[in-house]
């Protein structure tokens, strides 16, 4: 890759590498991608179609819906109910809400269960006022989504979550989260598969507060410090590298994956690198 636009999105740093500088009319049609699904999703703005969750029972999440909510489905069963996209409350409780105040407003409310959500068509229904997080699912899938806007071979970084369509083979260091100038493996990323991963000193507060949450518990979980998993679909793999913080038995998913627990031992199926932890 010759060229890299950088740009900030959804609240992180992306960048796209491509051999040509990406035309301005796909640059913009990339920028509306982004902005159209952060105004549907996004639980830290008041004007997102999901705050309508806050008081509504129903309300139609737009064309994305079907594919997003298929997943949570999958990882609600696969983890037990740990893994759900109703923690955004608890969550907030905690003091990870849009005014980052990072001060916990007393105990995690109550997370409902997710099996008593339902999809019809792109109109999500649920039980009472809920706030919806798809932290879990969503930056892979808008990955996913750019890539498939760029008209010529490229990278898609989305810190944290890579989608490789360069049609070479990627090494990739995993980030020790006790030492960012550090690795605890390299792995090979293969052209039309993504990379993605998740961290409890990434966004983490006071001594034992993190975004990585527990649906079941309403707490954040303790014993895996990191997690990764890869494949061809960014969205699925951005799920599985959360999922692997609360289950291992993740075989059948067509997608490798990886977890760092806090003794620094490394669980994992089909890793496809060198592992050093």
């Amino acid at each position: 890759m010759t060229s890299d636009w950088h740009f900030e999105a959804i609240g992180t740093a992306w960048s796209i590498g491509t051999p040509d500088p990406i035309a301005p009319a796909q640059r913009s049609a990339i920028t509306s991608r982004i902005d159209q699904f952060d105004r549907t999703w996004s639980r830290f703005r008041d004007d997102a179609t999901v705050a309508r969750l806050r008081t509504d029972r129903e309300v139609d999440l737009g064309p994305d819906a079907p594919a997003v909510i298929a997943i949570y489905d999958r990882l609600f069963d696969l983890t037990s109910g740990a893994v759900s996209p109703l923690v955004g409350g608890a969550l907030e409780q905690l003091g990870y809400g849009a005014g980052y105040t990072f001060t916990p407003s007393g105990e995690p409310v109550r997370i409902p269960s997710w099996r008593d959500c339902a999809l019809n068509g792109t109109v999500l229904h649920v039980p009472g006022p809920v706030v919806l997080d798809i932290g879990a699912v969503g930056k892979g899938f808008l990955a996913g989504a750019v890539a498939a806007l760029v008209d010529q071979p490229c990278v898609v970084d989305a810190s944290g979550d890579l989608v490789n369509r360069s049609g070479d083979v990627l090494r990739v260091a995993l980030e020790d989260p006790q030492d960012a100038e550090a690795a605890v493996a390299v792995v090979e990323v293969a052209d039309g598969e993504a990379l993605c991963g998740s961290a409890t000193n990434r966004r983490r507060w006071a001594a034992d507060l993190h975004h990585v949450l527990d649906a079941r518990s309403w707490r954040p979980t303790r014993e895996i410090m990191a997690a990764w998993a890869g494949g061809p679909d960014p969205a699925w793999a951005d799920g599985l590298a959360t999922a692997a913080f609360f289950t291992h038995d993740l075989a059948g998913t067509g997608h490798w994956w990886a977890a760092l627990d806090r003794d620094r031992r490394m669980t994992g199926v089909g890793i496809p690198g060198e592992v050093f932890a």
